[in-house]
């Protein structure tokens, strides 16, 4: 590539200023110039003179890019004349004739519109009017634009690679292998093409959030689509945006009724270990909160506290907040200690002024500051699970220097609460929350979790301020949910709402376009048109880009192509009679203006005749099906074969979809499996009951239920039976003393039952237990003929959150297979999981 420098001027006859930047996009030069009776204070502020002196030095033999070159130029031709100099020999490139050259008939070609067009961002921010004709913002936004136009130029120039090329190398991949976003960080190709509206919708309310200074209030916003359509990809696009300035949090559906609040406290949690890049270091996302709140409120603090060492403090922070993890002194030595109780008595005596004492809010603000206050991963991890309100090791509550919550004492939904809004009210001194809630169809047919849920979110949208509280669904379920939910609930949401369509087709082919590109091929290249008329005829983007990946085995690896897979059963009551619903109000509306009264009078008075008239015609259909009856003998036994054969096929597709989603998830769960994860005894039982519901629809021999005994605590647990098989599975996660009180009740539990086998699970992560009495209960345990303690090690835990994952993606319609099939495929690959050898032990 050529060497250049991109040049922007400001002025109407001279310069009245320059910005310089090259290649890179590193700034080479900036000036202001000097003008008689403006006393603003700037850096670079040079007579005319001396600039032009300078440019003459930098400016002879260059390569310059500009938008609106010839404008750029008369001023700089104009401003050398001025200073009686000559301007040095230089080439001009234009991009606005660029554009013109390359994109025709466009509405305009200013600067800022052509940069929003092709969704072009300087510091990951779009281009913004309010900013534009500032020399080196518009110099940084030429620069992309250049890049752009020159880039599609030369992809288009270049051959692009033929089937037989492609066949030839096998490190060329399926460009249509991935249609599917699981979370918001995740990183996949980006179609912005596809919902701009909808996504400058949603970046337009975080900004009007965080104008209401006065009110800070929060707002709701509804994302309807259905399965495949792009919501949480449209959520990907959203936190790429946004999370260098905002939180992004990613709450997955709950699965408990009993702890809903409590489930999306500790999502939120897991969702602020998620890790920004921000100029090459990488920050969590409560990092990054944190910095900059507590930067906030120690200014504010310094309004009316002069002293020396807060002074000292705000002085290292004002430049750089993060600075706050780095430079208040070596971990563990007196300086950092002595520092961090400082900023700890400060900011809780600026909560207990602002806010409240009481509740649970300072504690958890205490853990915060603690939390921020550790460099050591592994230690913050500890505070991290500390801030969820689970009763810890009384070890781990020594090392972090926090008090153990009691368990038994601890109401989990209002502590939740409190700690959701706790992070909504620190937001006020940063940026807004954007809180996400996903994957909630399948709650229409757990009533009892979906109530729990429209109460949960009711009571975030009234007491979390300065947050976008994002709701994503189907919209027959939009339809089902108002049922479940408050009347403010829902109009908070409404106002808001986004549809997402099924794009057109020329979006479409853009996107497989786009796809093509990363492999440096074409669409028709790669398929013929009757292959793209049937792509494209797909009813979302998943199965068009699924279709397209069908298409390019059958073209490119000479695989027959798939035959349709059957569609799934609606299997549930709840399904039905929502399918059934919208059915009916569609014959309504053709049938209302048929049956007005003059109409009815004459369809009923029209009946005889056409009683006879269809007698007649059973009489001569009757002759006609005579004469073909022995046709059909004999085409039967064909065609019967032939169906046997079709459903073998259509069963081994169907495997194949599954194993296929079975190995790609397996390798991404495990990837993850050290990430910052909450595992509370509610989400594990949970996970446990779902993943149970859908062996009993496979299996109707199973039956599920709970032991008790009398009014004591004993750990969650689930009784499964299946013929003579009796197991109770319990969680366990908890530490200190509510661990061993309940380990014990568990016991007793076992001892009562010598004829049910019994498991106790405690995740590894989670660490030993240290206490003398747990320990003591943990031997006991495993003493017993039916009882056995067990640590859910990385290939236990992999396997139960594939089979988890693959139940909710059946449930969602993401995976677009039965249950039955699916739970017939993880019965044979995963034969020796020691759930499955349990419940399917041969009896």
């Amino acid at each position: 590539m050529m060497e250049f420098i991109v040049i922007d001027t400001e002025g109407s006859d001279t310069l009245t200023e320059i910005a310089i930047i090259n290649q890179d996009g590193k700034l080479v030069y900036e000036a202001f110039v000097k003008t008689r009776g403006n006393k603003t204070n700037r850096l670079n502020h040079k007579s005319l003179t001396e600039i032009i002196k300078d440019l003459q030095n930098i400016l002879p033999n260059q390569t310059i890019i500009c938008h609106n070159s010839q404008h750029d130029r008369t001023i700089l031709d104009k401003s050398f004349r001025k200073c009686r100099q000559q301007l040095p020999s230089t080439t001009f490139i234009c991009t606005l004739e660029l554009a013109q050259e390359k994109h025709p008939n466009l509405h305009s070609y200013q600067l800022g519109n052509l940069c929003r067009k092709f969704f072009l961002q300087v510091d990951n921010l779009y281009f913004h009017t309010v900013q534009a004709h500032r020399a080196r913002y518009d110099a940084q936004f030429t620069l992309q634009l250049y890049l752009y136009l020159t880039v599609q130029s030369r992809i288009e120039k270049k051959t692009p690679m033929t089937v037989e090329q492609i066949v030839t190398k096998p490190s060329v991949k399926n460009p249509f292998s991935s249609s599917r976003v699981d979370d918001p960080y995740q990183d996949h190709l980006d179609f912005e093409h596809i919902y701009k509206s909808q996504f400058y919708h949603l970046k337009s309310l975080v900004e009007e959030i965080k104008q209401d200074r006065e009110n800070q209030q929060s707002r709701g916003s509804l994302i309807l689509g259905e399965a495949g359509s792009g919501k949480t990809h449209l959520m990907m696009r959203l936190a790429k945006a946004t999370l260098k300035t905002n939180r992004l949090l990613y709450v997955r559906q709950p699965n408990n009724a009993n702890s809903v609040m409590h489930h999306i406290y500790s999502r939120i949690l897991e969702s602020f270990a998620q890790k920004v890049d921000i100029e090459g270091t990488q920050r969590t996302q409560l990092d990054l909160l944190l910095a900059h709140v507590f930067t906030n409120i120690l200014t504010l603090i310094q309004q009316e506290d002069k002293t020396q060492k807060l002074e000292q403090i705000i002085k290292l922070l004002q430049n750089d907040s993060l600075i706050l993890y780095d430079r208040l002194g070596a971990e563990n030595s007196q300086k950092n200690r002595e520092n961090w109780k400082y900023i700890e008595t400060k900011i809780t005596q600026w909560w207990e002024n602002n806010y409240s004492a009481s509740g649970y809010a300072p504690n958890i603000l205490k853990g915060i500051i603690k939390y921020c206050s550790y460099r050591d991963p592994k230690t913050k991890d500890k505070v991290r699970r500390w801030l969820t309100g689970n009763e810890l090791d009384s070890q781990i509550c020594e090392e972090i220097d926090l008090n153990n919550w009691q368990e038994d004492n601890l109401s989990k939904d209002d502590f939740a609460l409190e700690g959701i809004r706790l992070f909504g009210q620190l937001s006020t001194l940063d940026e807004p929350l954007i809180i996400i809630f996903d994957q909630l169809e399948y709650l229409i047919h757990k009533p009892d979790i979906l109530i729990s849920f429209g109460n949960a979110l009711r009571e975030i949208i009234t007491h979390v301020p300065h947050s976008l509280i994002v709701v994503n669904l189907f919209p027959d379920r939009w339809q089902s949910f108002q049922g479940y939910f408050d009347d403010s609930t829902i109009d908070r949401l409404s106002i808001n709402k986004l549809n997402l369509q099924t794009p057109s087709a020329d979006e479409l082919r853009t996107m497989l376009a786009m796809k093509c590109d990363r492999v440096e091929t074409t669409l028709e290249e790669l398929f013929k048109p009757e292959d793209l008329q049937v792509i494209l005829r797909q009813s979302s983007i998943r199965k068009v880009i699924n279709k397209a990946g069908d298409y390019y085995h059958y073209r490119v690896l000479n695989l027959p192509l798939p035959e349709e897979l059957p569609s799934k059963n609606l299997t549930s009551v709840e399904e039905r009679l929502v399918s059934l619903e919208n059915a009916l109000r569609q014959i309504a509306h053709i049938c209302t203006p048929l049956l007005s009264d003059n109409n009815l009078d004459k369809l009923l008075t029209e009946t005889p005749n056409t009683v006879t008239v269809d007698t007649e015609v059973q009489e001569e259909q009757s002759q006609f099906n005579f004469e073909l009856e022995t046709v059909e003998e004999s085409k039967a036994k064909v065609n019967n074969r032939q169906e046997k054969s079709s459903k073998k096929e259509i069963l081994s597709l169907v495997e194949k979809t599954i194993l296929n989603y079975l190995e790609e998830n397996e390798g991404l769960i495990a990837d993850k499996y050290h990430n910052a994860y909450i595992i509370t005894d509610d989400d594990e039982y949970g996970k446990l009951v779902t993943i149970m519901e859908a062996f009993k629809s496979y299996d109707s021999k199973i039956e599920l239920d709970h032991l008790a005994l009398g009014k004591r605590v004993i750990p969650q647990h689930l009784l499964i039976t299946r013929n003579k098989i009796k197991l109770v599975v319990g969680f366990l996660n908890i530490g200190g003393s509510a661990f061993t009180s309940r380990i014990k009740n568990f016991n007793e539990l076992i001892i009562s039952y010598p004829n049910i086998k019994f498991y106790l699970l405690r995740d590894k992560q989670e660490g030993e237990i240290t206490g003398k009495g747990g320990k003591l209960e943990i031997e006991k345990l495993n003493y017993t003929e039916n009882g056995s303690f067990l640590i859910v090690d990385k290939e236990i835990r992999v396997i139960f959150e594939l089979i988890y994952k693959m139940i909710v993606a059946i449930n969602q319609n993401d995976l677009e297979v039965s249950v039955a099939d699916a739970i017939n495929v993880v019965l044979n690959r995963y034969a020796n999981h020691w759930l499955i050898k349990e419940i399917f032990a041969t009896n």
